[in-house]
């Protein structure tokens, strides 16, 4: 059964255990929020805003619960794309049929970005030939340069294969997107985007052996991960500061770093990124 706006917003008051009164105070009067919740009136864009503020739930995630039993093919094809774990060949290989079957019916931008996604990631994974993944990312960059703005779901879309490109052209593209988020800086979703954007840029600067650099997007998340509990994103985050340090000579706090990040992983028992990520301290700190 499709739920109505003023349901969804019911449910949530009251799973939070809120009143009307405290919802509607400063906002509109109880009996207004009353008739909303009822479905009889709607409220003002930005009086919508501050209803979600007040319960504690982001505009995406209020979204989903309204139309979760009524998702669009493409919605539902978004939403698992970027929930995936981009190292997982079984998973892409499953959305990119899904992709594929979506688009000989109908041509749609966001969709076919999301292919090209999918192609390089695939590449990458099965053949570790970076050029030849670069093909298709290459193919989303043509048409994401293009916009004089992004938005979030452009940079979701950016932070995928932002790794792809090489280090002077992706701290370019990166710089452009913090300044777009900017006006989003009290945003989750695009806190969340900084998140992923910082922790690719650093592995990238890494690999390019400019570790001052790589140490200073890495400050930067930390303290966003934790604030997030973005567990998975802190301890890859923990062990890349890890490898940094000790680069720049500081053997014992580097170290320290990386164990730091292997207990986390350890605690939410994440064995596949505790071995992705063995691999990847040995690797640089072989280099």
């Amino acid at each position: 059964m499709v739920k109505d706006f003023g349901d969804v917003l019911k449910e949530i008051r009251i799973d939070r255990g809120y009143s009307q009164q405290y919802v509607a105070d400063g906002i509109m009067g109880q009996s207004a929020y009353s008739k909303v919740e009822r479905s009889e009136i709607e409220p003002t864009f930005r009086k919508w805003l501050a209803i979600l503020e007040k319960l504690n739930i982001s505009v995406e995630e209020f979204r989903y619960i309204l139309n979760k039993d009524s998702l669009t093919q493409k919605e539902k094809l978004i939403n698992e794309f970027f929930l995936l774990n981009y190292n997982h060949i079984d998973d892409l290989n499953l959305i990119r049929e899904e992709l594929v079957a979506c688009l000989e019916v109908s041509e749609d931008y966001m969709l076919r970005s999301l292919y090209y996604a999918c192609e390089s990631l695939i590449i990458l994974n099965t053949t570790q030939n970076i050029e030849k993944a670069r093909v298709f990312a290459k193919k989303i960059w043509e048409r994401m340069e293009k916009f004089d703005k992004w938005y979030l779901s452009d940079i979701r879309l950016i932070n995928t294969v932002l790794f792809m490109f090489p280090l002077d052209v992706a701290v370019l593209i990166g710089e452009r997107v913090t300044k777009q988020l900017e006006p989003y800086h009290s945003l989750k979703d695009a806190e969340l985007s900084l998140i992923n954007l910082d922790v690719n840029l650093a592995v990238l600067l890494i690999d390019g052996q400019k570790y001052p650099e790589a140490l200073s997007y890495l400050k930067k998340v930390i303290p966003l991960c934790k604030k997030y509990q973005k567990y998975n994103q802190l301890a890859i985050a923990y062990a890349r500061k890890g490898i940094v340090l000790q680069k720049l000579g500081n053997i014992d706090e580097g170290i320290t770093f990386i164990e730091k990040a292997y207990a986390i992983l350890n605690a939410i028992e994440d064995a596949k990124l505790i071995g992705d990520l063995e691999k990847e301290v040995a690797h640089y700190l072989s280099v």
